[in-house]
């Protein structure tokens, strides 16, 4: 199995080189190297262990990403609702995330040589039926997101280029793509995205910049019912990540302390969207669109904030250039990485290669027939993350751990379970009428 930059198997001895010998990504089990499906690419992560302060870093890269781009909209579909909202969202995807290292640490103890991925600790709780759940889930997300990324740099460069028409924007952008269908690993892609948190902190400093600087809009609302549940549906889109969590632990120096890391960003986390969401209400009220890049853009007058705005459309597009090809390696590699675990062997080039170029054309064709519908887009990922980093998380815990509950805890933690199933059909259906009735015109 190849490793990342930085690597250097066999530095921490027996426990560091199992870890290093996964498969290629974080769900079949692998250093966290890679690009999460919605965040951005991770810091290196050296066999000698990781710092508190990089796993910081990398927490906060593996979850924010593009979702910051439309945090603003869940406040224009649900008023000031969604403050709290959020923050419940956000403190409870820490607690799931919480479950999953719980489970980590018990499969680990267990089986000291061999730390648990996310798809182990699924086939340790649920068998083959969760291992399964949990490929097809992830397979789903990365698919689903790679289509938003197409869709948003679409979007960002007509707003760059407003003279060229949408159509030339989208095969331009296809013709620049087509040449990283032959890259074959991460190693130069993660390079190229490092600065995405970069990227992230500007679009922070231009929205409170724009909120001192603005006038404010005047069309807002306390409450708004009918748009709570695809605000919650992109929130939790911002939110999943967990796939990426036991690798990240595995790597720290002194796993101890991951832990309270972890409630530390997702706190930040939770801070950094809210910032967004909350200056983007102030600034464009009920009528802010799907990506705040759109409203910025509308709104700039002055030379420094068309400045700031253009600084911002480039910084995120090609961020998000950089993380198509790498959803598209991820996809391939998990079929790889089934392939070899099924028959001992991988993917020649010739077979790989042809893979690439149709998954990326498969997105490409994908992402064009749902142009207008992004926040759907958006909020399907958010349902597949109540699946995959809510609902899960709590099944597997629960599996692993009914031996050494306590009655009342086992008997809570089922309810919360139930409860969020049920929130899931709930906000599924909503999220669906809501979709039909956009598409049939009527909303």
């Amino acid at each position: 199995p190849r490793t990342y930059p930085g690597h250097m198997p066999g530095s921490r001895g027996t426990a560091a080189s199992n870890r290093l010998s996964y498969a290629r990504n974080p769900l079949l089990g692998s250093p966290s190297q890679r690009e999460s499906a919605l965040g951005t690419a991770l810091l290196d992560s050296p066999p000698a262990g990781t710092t508190a302060l990089s796993t910081f870093f990398n927490l906060i890269n593996n979850y924010v990403g593009m979702v910051l781009l439309s945090m603003h909209f869940t406040f224009a579909r649900s008023g000031w609702l969604a403050l709290p909202v959020l923050f419940g969202l956000t403190a409870f995807g820490a607690f799931t995330g919480d479950c999953i290292i719980l489970c980590y640490q018990t499969l680990e103890a267990r089986n000291p040589t061999r730390p648990p991925s996310y798809a182990e600790i699924a086939t340790q709780a649920l068998g083959g039926c969760g291992k399964w759940l949990t490929i097809v889930s992830s397979l789903i997300e990365v698919f689903v997101a790679n289509i938003c990324m197409l869709i948003i740099i679409w979007q960002n460069v007509a707003l760059l280029l407003p003279s060229v028409s949408y159509s030339w924007v989208i095969i331009g952008c296809v013709a620049a793509s087509f040449p990283t269908n032959w890259l074959r690993d991460f190693s130069l892609l993660s390079m190229l995205s490092s600065f995405a948190l970069l990227s992230i902190m500007l679009i922070l400093a231009v929205v409170v910049y724009d909120v001192a600087a603005d006038e404010h809009a005047t069309d807002r609302t306390l409450v708004e019912p009918s748009g709570l549940f695809m605000s919650s549906s992109i929130m939790l889109a911002g939110l999943t990540g967990h796939v990426g969590l036991p690798p990240m632990y595995s790597e720290m120096k002194d796993p101890s302390l991951f832990r309270p890391t972890m409630y530390a960003a997702f706190l930040v986390m939770f801070l950094m969207y809210a910032v967004a969401g909350v200056g983007g209400y102030l600034l464009y009220g009920a009528e802010g669109h799907v990506l705040i890049t759109e409203d910025m853009a509308a709104a700039g007058t002055s030379i420094f904030s068309k400045v700031l705005t253009t600084l911002v459309l480039g910084s995120i597009t090609f961020k998000l250039f950089c993380g198509v090809p790498m959803g598209v390696l991820i996809l391939v590699e998990i079929v790889q990485d089934l392939y070899q675990e099924r028959t001992g062997t991988t993917f020649s080039e010739a077979v790989a290669f042809p893979m690439r170029v149709a998954t990326w054309a498969g997105t490409i064709v994908v992402a064009i027939g749902i142009l207008p519908y992004l926040e759907y887009v958006t909020a399907l990922i958010g349902i597949n993350s109540l699946l995959i980093s809510v609902l899960l998380p709590l099944i597997f815990f629960l599996v692993l751990h009914r031996k050494t509950l306590g009655g009342v805890t086992f008997g809570g933690l089922s309810v919360l379970l139930v409860l969020t199933f049920i929130a899931t059909v709930i906000i599924s259906i909503a999220d669906v009428q809501d979709f039909l009735a956009k598409f049939a015109g009527t909303r």
